[in-house]
């Protein structure tokens, strides 16, 4: 068969590693990705230490993972990925689409983010976009991190009165925890309360889990 030299032309596909804990998962987006003629999967990792050795061993041009492999450290993780040595563009298909997971990440140098239920042309787009330089987020993930950044932001304190809020503890024992008398717990709950557009302890403890400030 004669040799076409217009190969020659042809940029080599990028490379990606998938990191998920499902299997069926990783099944899916690596049928996705290895059906295009512009990228190819390298390898699948199944945990964090998976996905800490594949990426030093085939160093990868994207990696392809769900931020909850991440735990507990998601930025940490996240960050370290993005920068170093043996840098990679980071792509992130998640289920999780609270507010702060999706600040969070971007903060850490995600360059596209992802849901779990985004249709295929979507993801494909996030990876050639990641590939080239640049950041992507499809109008979903782009309007809550809008909201997040226009939002209130909780202090250190008033997150730390929040997550006592969450345990179900009372103004009393939040005070007694931090050092600090009843009066100025309830003042740092009115303002978590103004922050969340909540009118109540449950209503506000909501709020925070839906935009991903806390898990229960």
């Amino acid at each position: 068969m004669p040799y076409d030299h217009l190969d020659l032309l042809k940029p080599a596909p990028f490379s990606v590693l998938l990191a998920d804990a499902q299997p069926l998962m990783r099944l899916g987006v690596a049928a996705l990705v290895d059906a295009q003629a512009d990228m190819h999967v390298v390898a699948q990792a199944a945990s964090l230490n998976e996905l800490q050795a594949l990426r030093a061993h085939h160093r990868p041009d994207v990696v392809c993972l769900d931020i909850a492999l991440l735990d507990p450290r998601p930025a940490e993780h996240l960050a370290a990925l993005r920068h170093g040595e043996t840098a990679s563009r980071v792509v992130v298909l998640t289920q999780r689409a609270g507010e702060e997971d999706i600040y969070r990440a971007v903060c850490a140098g995600a360059d596209a983010y992802l849901f779990k239920d985004s249709p295929a042309e979507q993801l494909l787009q996030g990876l050639r976009t990641a590939h080239a330089g640049g950041r992507y987020m499809p109008p979903a993930v782009a309007a809550r991190l809008a909201a997040r950044l226009h939002g209130g932001v909780l202090s250190q304190r008033e997150m730390q009165v929040l997550e006592q809020v969450a345990a179900g503890h009372s103004n009393k024992r939040i005070g007694l925890a931090f050092g600090i008398s009843d009066g100025t717990v309830k003042s740092h709950t009115k303002r978590i309360f103004h922050k969340l557009g909540a009118t109540s302890r449950t209503g506000a403890v909501a709020i925070a889990v839906q935009r991903g400030l806390i898990a229960l």
